[in-house]
């Protein structure tokens, strides 16, 4: 099955990415696209008064090899977007994370339609509550489930840094998906 994973190309890449939408701002359902089968399905509800503060995203045609997975996209946007639908994530920086010991980093990217954060090229730029709210959440989003440690957040870094994450990224997936005889 073709899936979006294989299908959306990143011409844009490492400014500007294609992104498929996971989890809309607010909700406490953790979604995971199920790159086999083409679809989002539920990995998890997630314990007590805690939502995405933030779209979370996969990005299509990459591949991290730390945890064997695509990697993830925060988008900072004024309104909210649905699973499934594809946002042009412009690349504003990096937020530095571990997950029970594997490095998954976060890109973070600003809604390259939304006017409200046009001016926005540096994660510096996002206004301080809004990092601290994206960090605050995932340092403990899997506090009640695993218990404090599990996850840990580091620097948040420019987007120079993402994009050498993501160059590295790409090349990763065509390393691994590509066949000698498919065009990268």
């Amino acid at each position: 099955m073709n899936s979006h994973f294989h299908t959306i190309p990143q011409d844009n890449a490492p400014e500007v990415l294609n992104l498929i939408v996971e989890i809309s701002r607010g909700d406490f359902v953790k979604y995971e696209y199920n790159h086999k089968l083409g679809i989002l399905e539920v990995d998890r509800v997630l314990y007590g008064p805690i939502h995405f503060p933030v779209v979370y995203c996969d990005v299509p045609q990459t591949w991290n090899k730390e945890d064997d997975d695509p990697l993830d996209a925060v988008v900072f946007t004024s309104g909210n977007i649905v699973p499934g639908a594809l946002v042009k994530g412009r690349v504003i920086g990096v937020m530095e994370m571990e997950d029970n010991g594997e490095m998954d980093n976060k890109i973070i990217t600003v809604n390259d339609a939304d006017p409200r954060y046009k001016d926005i090229t540096h994660v510096d730029q996002l206004r301080p509550f809004e990092r601290k709210d994206m960090q605050t959440f995932f340092e403990t989003y899997k506090y009640a489930q695993t218990g404090p440690g599990t996850v840990k957040v580091g620097n948040f870094l420019g987007p120079e840094k993402a994009y050498q994450l993501i160059e590295q990224a790409i090349k990763d997936y065509n390393e691994k998906f590509k066949t000698p005889t498919t065009k990268a």
